[in-house]
């Protein structure tokens, strides 16, 4: 008899648990393309300006009564927000949302974190600003970060201090900075099976110090048990390998959507 109430109990638990949210949709008959859009973050507590840049995807409804995911984007040392998209990063989201590979999102590119390393404004102001401003579903499964070279070290630094706010982090053309090895360690420990990080590496084979890193990541990430892709392809350290590569990253990142 016990036995009965504990399975029936179990099944009502499981009957009862989150499902995936319910994403905004493409509209059907829907052709335009995405738009990127300038912003700035009202007074910041640096004391001066900080832009960004919103990808909105094809036929982005503000109204919508489904939210959107959202990625947020980090660059590299002195780049900025608008470098992200010189490659033609924009047109190929656009072309895997309206060929239906992945679901419409909204992109989210930052300032560098240059003098911030921690990127402690993207996670305390920014992160907060735009979530009121835009219709983003408020779910970690559906919150991913990425960046290139010191933005990909941000975006470790953000998705595994912050597991219960990211799902997922992209690192590309950067890996484990030497010396923080056993700080990534802690982090990877605190993790439960509940907020564990996926994690997607990109390197090209010319980029031969940070192929390194991003080893010596893949070897921490294996040992703690961690999902993890590192991926290497014919290219440098520069955003045009980084951006031909994206298509991967992004199917990666939404195959749990």
């Amino acid at each position: 008899m016990k036995w009965i109430f504990a399975s029936l109990f179990f099944i009502l638990l499981w009957g009862c648990a989150p499902g995936p949210a319910q994403l905004a949709a493409l509209p059907e008959g829907c052709t335009a393309s995405g738009e990127v859009i300038r912003a700035e973050l009202p007074q910041p507590t640096r004391g001066y300006a900080y832009s960004y840049r919103v990808y909105l995807p094809p036929c982005f409804s503000a109204e919508s009564e489904s939210p959107y995911p959202v990625l947020y984007l980090v660059p590299g040392r002195s780049s900025a927000p608008d470098t992200w998209f010189a490659p033609g990063l924009a047109e190929i989201v656009d072309r895997l949302i309206l060929d239906g590979e992945i679901p419409p999102f909204i992109i989210i590119a930052t300032e560098t974190t240059d003098f911030d390393v921690m990127a402690d404004t993207i996670y305390n102001e920014l992160i907060p600003f735009v979530e009121s401003q835009y219709p983003i579903v408020d779910d970690r499964r559906y919150r991913a970060v990425a960046g290139g070279s010191l933005g990909g070290i941000a975006a470790y630094r953000l998705a595994f201090r912050y597991p219960d706010t990211f799902s997922s982090a992209g690192i590309f053309g950067a890996g484990a900075i030497s010396g923080e090895e056993p700080q990534i360690n802690e982090w990877l420990a605190a993790m439960t099976d509940a907020n564990r990080t996926r994690v997607f590496m990109d390197t090209g084979d010319e980029d031969i110090l940070m192929l390194d890193r991003a080893q010596v990541m893949k070897s921490i990430l294996d040992e703690a048990g961690v999902e993890n892709q590192l991926h290497v392809g014919h290219g440098g350290h520069n955003y045009n390998y980084w951006v031909s590569n994206f298509a991967m990253y992004l199917k990666w990142m939404t195959k749990d959507w």
